[in-house]
């Protein structure tokens, strides 16, 4: 199991993420997605961080409530400036995205988000995340993930070199990050394998940027 963030951590990280703004567009192609499925009334984000991907879905589903999930007390402070707007509609679930299935998270959901936190976990307990989440998913509900993978050979240094000469200087492979990356990320394959392990077949690749990428997955309706 990786390390938990600490929370100077936490406050780098928000404080060095250059790359909010490119994956404001992806957020919002899942909401869209989303949208054109039906309706949406329950949705939860896990690993929320400051809640940008949560924001997008309460803006875009304004009869929605949402759970905010994460472990760190700074991402819940910085998450409840976010969101102030939607404090009446948001439950705050204080928890370990490793231990899904013991933090209390509703049933039933119409939606679990998820954004740059599995890239830390390993094959093994990326199936156990996924696994976990689908029990709060209902049938025909959404698992939603806008995370990293690593894409192997010579394609994962390129796309990390040509991504950080795009967006800021201050990217020095990752060390500015504010967290530690113990080990490569699982691919976009070992996702697909995951979520299907669960009878998950209906799985796309919505949108790819470098090694960033959104998984959109449908659970079955029966």
């Amino acid at each position: 199991m990786a390390k938990q963030w600490t929370e100077d951590e936490a406050a780098r990280w928000l404080m060095t993420d250059v790359a909010g703004e490119m994956l404001d567009f992806p957020r919002r192609i899942a909401a869209s997605l989303v949208a054109i499925a039906g309706e949406v009334s329950r949705v939860a984000d896990i690993a929320s961080g400051p809640g940008t991907f949560l924001k997008i879905f309460l803006d875009r589903f304004p009869n929605s409530t949402g759970v905010w999930q994460d472990a760190s007390e700074t991402m819940e402070s910085a998450a409840k400036e976010v969101l102030a707007a939607y404090a009446p509609r948001i439950t705050w679930l204080q928890g370990d995205m490793y231990h899904i299935a013991s933090m209390g998270l509703p049933s039933e959901l119409d939606v679990v988000l998820c954004s740059r936190a599995t890239h830390h976990l390993t094959p093994d307990e990326l199936n156990t995340f996924y696994a976990e989440v689908a029990q709060s998913v209902r049938p025909g509900g959404w698992i939603i993930n806008l995370d990293h993978a690593y894409l192997g050979g010579p394609w994962d240094e390129m796309f990390r070199k040509a991504r950080k000469s795009l967006l800021t200087s201050a990217i020095k492979d990752g060390e500015n990050s504010g967290h530690r990356h113990e080990r490569p990320a699982p691919s976009i394959s070992d996702h697909i394998a995951a979520l299907s392990r669960i009878g998950i077949e209906e799985v796309q690749t919505a949108w790819q940027a470098y090694y960033t990428f959104l998984i959109m997955a449908r659970k079955p309706a029966v």
